[in-house]
């Protein structure tokens, strides 16, 4: 590694965001001429079919979410979302795709919704050899493809799961089976409860505190990497999860805000934080897993919307929004069919999820020998 150097982020790189035309989000079209590349976690946000501006010679760029810390690599004429997103360029001869790779291996500092910018700037950038750059690229492209493929089958399968749900119940929004619509507070058990205000901090033992990075299409998953505080006894029977328990993000931006997952059976004792809430359902009138799915459809997004409180970056909801949802309640014995066939899709599902940690896993590992020399 001796012909290895690093170098200061703005050595490196050009921010160029000044030369793309920005869309704001109300204007994103599903269809267009061109894509929208923002901040969020989606790749292609929206298109547009406004005349595509004079651009940068240069074809690839490297796109940052200055809020999120996403990067994504960019290989196609775009436009970008008008909030939190930087255009990067390299100013030196090197390959753009291996300098992608390397940031996304950078660990930077998480301050919420601010933005990121500042710390990503810190960082130095290791910088071999341009023939180094381009092997350790396409090593890494291989590895990323075989993830990338094992997401999509998640995907199909999310897709037929919602698909499942349509065909037996109609649409959400317009109902055109004409199922009872019930107010949500009808349906419930228990709660709904707001959680646990604990710090962030993970003291390595204790009690698990769900968070929303463990939601996957309205299921709980990655129980085992979750943090873990220090509790009392009373803030556990409290503020503990039981199995089929709903919770409902009801602060963060509005992305995130209203979703919902189901608590599987717990093999530890589990809490969860102050940004959600949790409720059981009359499981004699209303399967968990079909209210789940149904929490999912825009119909609910569309009531979270006209609820919502908006703060400077971050929104909410509250226990009387939540108590207001319309639900449209067709038979349980129609319910159950639903939730044995989103079953048999959630085992499959599952099994990819399990191969896809494994390979995110070998992906990182292949990250640390590539920017470690030991590639």
């Amino acid at each position: 590694m001796t012909d290895w150097q690093y170098l200061d982020f703005e050595d490196v790189f050009e921010d160029v965001t000044r030369h793309f035309v920005k869309i704001a989000t109300n204007d994103y079209k599903t269809e267009g001429r061109y894509a929208i590349v923002d901040q969020s976690q989606q790749f292609i946000a929206g298109y547009t079919d406004l005349d595509l501006p004079e651009q940068i010679e240069q074809s690839q760029f490297i796109v940052f979410g200055d809020h999120t810390r996403v990067f994504k690599f960019i290989d196609f004429k775009f436009f970008i979302g008008a909030d939190g997103v930087k255009v990067l360029q390299p100013k030196i001869e090197s390959d753009t795709k291996y300098l992608y790779h390397l940031l996304n291996s950078l660990v930077i500092d998480n301050n919420g919704y601010s933005r990121h910018f500042k710390f990503l700037k810190r960082h130095q950038i290791l910088v071999p050899p341009l023939a180094e750059q381009k092997r350790i690229a396409a090593i890494l492209d291989k590895a990323d493809e075989i993830r990338r493929k094992r997401e999509q089958a998640i995907a199909k399968l999310d897709a037929l799961a919602q698909s499942i749900f349509v065909e037996m119940f109609g649409d959400a929004a317009t109902n055109p089976k004409k199922w009872p619509c019930i107010k949500l507070s009808e349906l419930i058990k228990t709660g709904p409860q707001n959680g646990l205000y604990k710090p962030s901090n993970d003291y390595g033992s204790g009690t698990f505190i769900l968070r929303i990075d463990a939601f996957y299409d309205g299921v709980v998953t990655k129980i085992d990497n979750l943090k873990r505080v220090r509790l009392s006894e009373n803030e556990i029977s409290l503020f503990g999860l039981n199995k089929e328990d709903i919770v409902i993000n009801r602060v963060n931006s509005l992305d995130y805000l209203g979703k919902s997952a189901l608590i599987p059976q717990l093999k530890e004792p589990t809490v969860f934080e102050s940004n959600m809430m949790r409720f059981a359902v009359d499981v004699n009138r209303l399967e968990p897993l079909y209210l789940v799915t149904f929490l999912q459809s825009k119909f609910i997004k569309n009531q979270i919307l006209s609820c919502a409180k908006n703060a400077v970056n971050q929104s909410s909801i509250n226990q009387q929004d939540v108590k207001g949802f319309l639900v449209n309640l067709p038979p349980l014995s129609l319910q159950k069919n639903f939730v044995k066939r989103k079953q048999a899709i959630e085992k499959l599902k599952y099994e990819n999820i399990a191969a896809l940690t494994k390979q995110t896993q070998l992906f990182a590992s292949l990250q640390h020998q590539a920017f470690t020399g030991n590639l």
